[in-house]
């Protein structure tokens, strides 16, 4: 049996070093249907479970993945412009509601109604008491998303605003969470930046 000699060796090794960067490298495009079909199909299952476990009143649709799959090769490129939709559709969300549900007389304080009619400060003394019952009522779920909160994560919006009659009564807030508090006054007024939802955060963390 010959001696193979050391340059054999060292070239071999290098070789070897090669075509597995290479092979690295590219292995989404030389195993592309496997990480088309495979790849894809978990992180599709991770998504609705997220989707149905954080939402689970919003019936988000998917019929968009169908065309992606064809138009787009790259299967990382896909996720994210499914996900891309399904933040629109969550922005899309109509908040229809007139009236918020009273709380029971037991549950006012001596102040309440007159810390209720709007003053030249921006927010009532008793605001914080105040969320915190709204917290209680709305059982600790965002009124537009359905999805459960801490009262850290959540926000009071104002059904009727303070420049159309609104008032700080108990009827006229709502429990939403931050990101749909952000998004109903973008509506509104044009106030707030929805290009920074914790929502998008979540979701593309599905992806990595």
């Amino acid at each position: 049996m010959g001696y193979l000699g050391s340059d054999f060796i060292y070239s071999s090794t290098l070789w070897l070093v090669v075509i597995f960067i290479f092979m690295f490298t590219f292995r989404k495009k030389i195993f592309a249907f496997y990480y088309k079909d495979g790849d894809l199909d978990k992180f599709f299952k991770r998504l609705q479970i997220y989707l149905k476990e954080t939402y689970p009143n919003i019936k988000f649709r998917y019929d968009v993945l169908d065309s992606l799959k064809k138009e787009e090769p790259n299967p990382d490129a896909i996720k994210y412009a499914l996900i891309d939709n399904i933040i629109n559709q969550y922005i899309s969300i109509q908040l229809d509601i007139k009236t918020a549900p009273k709380v029971p007389v037991d549950k006012l304080w001596d102040s309440y109604t007159f810390n209720s009619k709007p003053t030249k400060t921006k927010l009532p003394k008793d605001w914080l008491q105040r969320k915190a019952v709204v917290f209680q009522r709305d059982n600790k779920t965002c009124q537009r998303c359905s999805k459960k909160i801490k009262i850290t994560e959540a926000d009071l919006f104002m059904i009727r605003p303070l420049d159309d009659g609104g008032q700080y009564y108990f009827e006229n807030l709502l429990l939403l969470c931050v990101d749909c508090h952000k998004i109903e006054n973008s509506k509104r007024d044009n106030s707030s930046n929805i290009k920074y939802l914790d929502i998008k955060d979540k979701l593309y963390d599905l992806v990595k």
